[in-house]
């Protein structure tokens, strides 16, 4: 047996497994017969020294329904190593003895369609946040969806993924301050880093708002000013006091 014919029979068999219908091996086996031998090895040498390439199985869902339990099944058969122990070096600082996780987790390569294209041609997503509530600095209209959930929110905790929980809380929510800030810092230096943004509470509406229904609730609260004492309106002015230059 040639080295063509046992990568065709792994690939097909492979194949099989995946989708047991056969149309995505027919699919395959119909692209590659038509090939020289030396097409062939070329065509095999870039698919496998390029990360990038893969290859696509489609799935009618109704007939072949996918779960975990069945891509457990055929990465065992297969010899696929699914879960590692991974290591996380940007938490201790030290890349020679990281910090691993106890337990063991599914770590697979995962295509990722562009966001734009996904959101925009099918479920109709806003990946915009300029159509604001003037009133609250909340995303409204066409781009309410773009709105981050508390699920979402959760999720970039769990994930321990605090710089991206800082930006779509912050300067991506109502913080136009910090917005405009990045903004301008992109377009003046192509980049710009969370720690040099401002980071005022006042410039937080949604902030100023919960500070104002608890205010009105008879409730002192630290939200704003750490003794709980002074109003939004107090601070502002002695920023602006502050902030004048005395030319007398």
């Amino acid at each position: 047996m040639s080295v063509r014919d046992e990568l065709n029979e792994e690939l097909f068999d492979f194949l099989d497994d995946m989708d047991p219908s056969g149309k995505n091996t027919e699919r395959l086996r119909s692209f590659l017969i038509g090939m020289t031998d030396q097409e062939y090895y070329e065509y095999m040498d870039d698919f496998l020294n390029d990360d990038r390439k893969y290859i696509q199985v489609a799935y009618e869902p109704y007939n072949n329904p996918v779960s975990i339990e069945f891509i457990e099944k055929i990465a065992k058969k297969h010899h696929i190593i699914f879960y590692h122990k991974v290591a996380k070096p940007y938490v201790n600082g030290n890349p020679q003895n990281p910090t691993v996780t106890p337990h063991e987790i599914m770590v697979m390569y995962l295509p990722i369609k562009r966001l734009k294209q996904m959101v925009a041609t099918k479920s109709h997503t806003s990946v915009t946040n300029t159509k604001r509530d003037a009133r609250t600095g909340q995303v409204t209209g066409s781009d309410k969806t773009a709105r981050v959930t508390d699920v979402e929110g959760y999720s970039l905790i769990v994930q321990e993924l605090y710089a991206s929980a800082r930006e779509s809380f912050g300067p991506m929510a109502d913080n136009e301050a910090a917005f405009f800030e990045m903004q301008r810092q992109i377009q003046k230096n192509g980049e710009v880093s969370l720690a040099d943004l401002p980071n005022d509470p006042l410039s937080q509406k949604t902030t100023n708002t919960v500070f104002y229904l608890m205010l009105g609730s008879c409730i002192s609260t630290n939200l704003i000013e750490d003794t709980g004492y002074l109003l939004p309106i107090t601070l502002r002015s002695q920023e602006q006091h502050s902030s004048t230059v005395d030319r007398e």
